[in-house]
């Protein structure tokens, strides 16, 4: 699937899917979300790995990683949740 960005994306606070305008499509949207790992996330995993082992139990959380908001139906990115730090 193709990724088009119209702008710069917002920030939200929220993981999950919810109701947002798509101005390449001009109509309102539930989002489809993508969870990926951000910086944060791999700063806490070396840290973890190297000083404090248990740490990286976090990592398997959703909210330490970065959750992307795009519009189902033309792919457009339309808000990023960044997790973590």
């Amino acid at each position: 699937m193709t990724t088009v960005i119209v702008g710069s994306p917002k920030i939200t606070d929220t993981y999950e899917p919810y109701q947002e305008y798509c101005p390449r499509c001009q109509a309102t949207h539930t989002t489809r979300i993508e969870q990926t790992r951000g910086n944060c996330w791999w700063i806490t995993f070396v840290l973890g790995c190297v000083f404090f082992f248990p740490l990286c139990y976090w990592l398997c959380c959703a909210s330490s990683k970065d959750t992307k908001h795009f519009c189902p139906s033309c792919g457009t990115l339309l808000a990023i949740r960044q997790g973590g730090c």
